[in-house]
């Protein structure tokens, strides 16, 4: 374990920094959260800080002076917190590499594919196509993210989602989405090519976590499609899925005293499904597999043809 120094960064695209003590250079991280937003992966620094890594948060809403709804944002985000990490001494920029859950995992993903940079990824739950933004009111549906200030393609959700909404809202019962999802991929299966991130760009290995009883979206068919696309384009890197098969949508960030099977979400508690002891057992296979993973990425050199 390294020593960390540990610091709150408001002036910067960066939100929590953290950087082992000695001139390095050492090999950097950025963390990507979810919809909840804020700078909620400012709890995970000083896991990867003490691994040896410069680790970076990177809020993208939700927080000081950034959008209060997941709407059209834009991914120069990432490339603002990436271009900080370079001009770091104590950075090795040939070591550079993205970590997100949920929503963080489809950013994360569309960010390797545009900033060659990021040499290796590592995606919880995510997805490898853009959905729909998240807003708390009405209005028409828009993207989650923006490139060069244009919105990219999406999938909309469909009706289904306002009706789980509105019966959580009237039964005061906990909300499960994942039907939500599902419907909108079978209705809209036709605008997942438009909407799939260019996944064959990226400059290093991808790590894609899913959960088997994930009760938010199909994070297991949605790596399932982001492997075989890799594969399918030559993405000459070790690129790999693990599913989870009884784990819930937060396993990566649950502890023994936090189970992760309920968050309150504005008005409502949403599900994210598993028991307390499959995500805890989950969590901790994971980790493993992070930490491997990470350890083997800056000697995974590209293949041949």
């Amino acid at each position: 374990m390294h020593a960390v120094s540990k610091m709150k960064m408001t002036t910067t695209a960066i939100g929590t920094l953290a950087a082992p003590q000695g001139a390095g250079p050492h090999p950097a991280i950025m963390l990507i959260g979810g919809s909840d937003g804020g700078d909620g992966m400012a709890r995970l620094v000083p896991r990867f800080a003490e691994l040896g890594y410069v680790t970076a948060t990177v809020p993208y809403f939700r927080y000081a002076g950034l959008p209060g709804e997941l709407v059209e944002i834009p991914v120069e985000r990432i490339g603002l917190a990436l271009e900080e990490l370079i001009a770091r001494p104590d950075v090795d920029g040939e070591r550079l590499a993205a970590f997100g859950i949920s929503k963080g995992g489809e950013f994360a993903l569309l960010a390797a594919s545009l900033f060659p940079r990021i040499r290796a990824v590592v995606a919880g739950v995510p997805s490898p196509f853009a959905w729909q933004g998240i807003r708390t009111g009405g209005g028409s549906p828009r993207s989650s993210w923006t490139v060069d200030g244009k919105p990219l393609p999406f999938i909309p959700y469909t009706w289904k989602m306002g009706a789980i909404f509105a019966a959580g809202f009237f039964t005061r019962r906990a909300v499960d989405v994942r039907s939500g999802y599902d419907h909108a991929l079978a209705r809209h299966g036709d605008r997942v090519d438009a909407a799939f991130f260019a996944l064959e760009r990226i400059r290093g290995p991808v790590l894609l976590l899913s959960a088997g009883d994930d009760r938010i979206w199909n994070s297991q068919v949605q790596c399932e499609l982001a492997l075989e696309y890799l594969q399918e384009h030559r993405h000459p890197y070790g690129d790999r899925h693990l599913n989870f098969s009884e784990a819930g949508h937060l396993f990566l960030v649950v502890s023994p005293e936090w189970p992760g099977l309920e968050t309150p979400f504005g008005p409502f508690t949403l599900r994210h499904g598993g028991s307390a002891a499959a995500n805890q057992d989950a969590h901790d296979r994971a980790w493993h597999a992070i930490v491997r993973f990470l350890e083997d990425a800056w000697t995974d050199a590209p293949s041949g043809d």
